[in-house]
């Protein structure tokens, strides 16, 4: 990976973290440091490893789906915008 997808990626996973932390801190009643940082940890490690797991998964993967991943892509974002359809109505 070059440096640039390097900071894409680290960019999307910053908003992301950043939208669940103020969804998280405006539904909070009784937020303590104690709490914050619990949950500070929580999103910290999971930013880390998951994209790290996704990436080992994915090199033992290659192999098997490399034929057919264009479908499977397919098939998900399908079943994504079909969701999507379904729950606007």
């Amino acid at each position: 990976m070059d440096a640039i997808t390097i900071l894409f990626i680290a960019l999307g996973l910053a908003m992301d973290a950043f939208s669940i932390s103020i969804a998280s801190g405006v539904t909070a009643k009784n937020l303590k440091v104690n709490n914050a940082l619990k949950i500070a940890l929580f999103f910290g490690s999971f930013q880390a490893f998951m994209p790290l797991i996704g990436w080992l998964a994915g090199l033992g993967l290659r192999d098997f789906i490399s034929g057919v991943d264009h479908w499977i892509a397919f098939i998900l974002l399908s079943l994504i915008g079909c969701k999507m359809i379904y729950e606007s109505t």
